[in-house]
């Protein structure tokens, strides 16, 4: 009898044990956000590296060839860069013969010999070193075939971009190959060499789209005036201007163009949105309208032309008191300039 009531006083009450519940969940309450915060604090860590690889890989690539910039390239650090899986994938198939010339245009594949590498086949050093953890997550690569599916539309896995511009296919450059008033790369960022990878044409571009390789070669690393300050790669995001009507006016993340800048987040990603799914048009219009609305970005990792990375935040651009993009900073070294008011857009402030 003794026994049994020294033991029913050792036991817990039911009181007692929702007490400890209580206790326990507050605790995963208030840790919760310091963990998640951790763990893409780990991510953000891994795409810095990332970043700064390719970053050292573009420096090593110019001592070696004489100060020129490695190209020309495509804007896109595609992943997945094998022959193979550029032919037979649910995000656009190609042929062999539009494959191994599409492979040519990646970034990387100009710094294989650099990286060691092979031919880029999918699980190779330069598939891993183009992966960003938190894009990864937030834009798995499912998003990418869903796209294609719902557009019609070919977007390869991508979590980096280079500040290289190709064109859009619809307009015709100068013809003597200056930057002008409208260049070879029209109504996206223009810097000032313009094109500083070189312009790449696509598989298959007319002739005289061909052509233009010859007028925008890969510029020299010496010529970027402000490498300190000018990026180089950052994190694949975009987000359509809401001043759409004015040439000089850039998107809002470091991506151009939306024929495939719609399969990406219109978001820079790390500590901001957790997730972007591809619905349609319509939806993905919503969401890059609130998170401007909100100033609710994240920050977007980029690789300077000086080799060093770190996180960038968005910041609003204002000219006197207009406010006329709120995103990405963009290129430091401009051409572009406001019709009719002879002063670079540049000149406005980013806060």
């Amino acid at each position: 009898m003794r026994n049994n009531l020294r033991y029913s006083k050792a036991a817990f009450t039911l009181i007692e044990l929702l007490v400890v519940v209580a206790i326990i969940a507050m605790l995963i309450a208030i840790l919760l956000p310091s963990l998640s915060r951790a763990r893409e604090q780990t991510k953000s860590v891994i795409c810095l590296s990332n970043l700064r690889t390719l970053g050292q890989g573009v420096v090593t690539f110019t001592s070696e060839e004489s100060d020129r910039l490695p190209g020309p390239v495509h804007p896109a650090l595609y992943r997945n860069q094998g022959v193979n899986a550029l032919m037979d994938s649910p995000y656009g198939t190609m042929s062999y013969q539009t494959a191994k010339a599409q492979q040519r245009r990646f970034l990387t594949y100009k710094l294989k010999r650099i990286f060691h590498d092979s031919d880029s086949e999918a699980g190779s050093i330069t598939d891993d070193v183009c992966t960003c953890p938190t894009l990864e997550y937030v834009n798995p690569d499912e998003n990418f075939a869903e796209f294609h599916r719902i557009t019609g539309r070919t977007a390869y896995p991508t979590h980096y971009v280079v500040n290289n511009i190709e064109l859009n296919g619809n307009e015709s450059p100068d013809t003597d190959g200056s930057s002008g008033s409208q260049g070879a790369v029209f109504n996206r960022r223009v810097t000032n060499p313009p094109n500083y990878f070189g312009f790449s044409p696509w598989p298959g571009a007319p002739d005289e789209i061909q052509t233009l390789a010859a007028l925008y070669k890969p510029q020299s690393l010496s010529k970027i005036e402000r490498p300190s300050e000018e990026w180089m790669i950052a994190d694949a995001w975009y987000r359509m201007r809401t001043n759409a009507g004015r040439d000089e006016f850039q998107q809002e993340g470091p991506y151009q163009w939306d024929w495939t800048g719609e399969a990406l987040p219109p978001f820079a990603p790390h500590f901001g949105p957790k997730e972007y799914v591809f619905e349609n048009s319509a939806e993905r219009d919503s969401q890059a309208s609130r998170i401007r609305s909100g100033k609710n970005d994240g920050e977007t990792n980029t690789v300077f032309f000086d080799g060093h990375a770190e996180p960038v935040r968005s910041k609003t651009f204002t000219v006197g008191a207009w406010e006329l993009l709120y995103g990405y900073p963009g290129t430091v070294n401009p051409a572009r300039i406001v019709p009719g008011e002879g002063d670079a857009v540049w000149s406005g402030v980013w806060k």
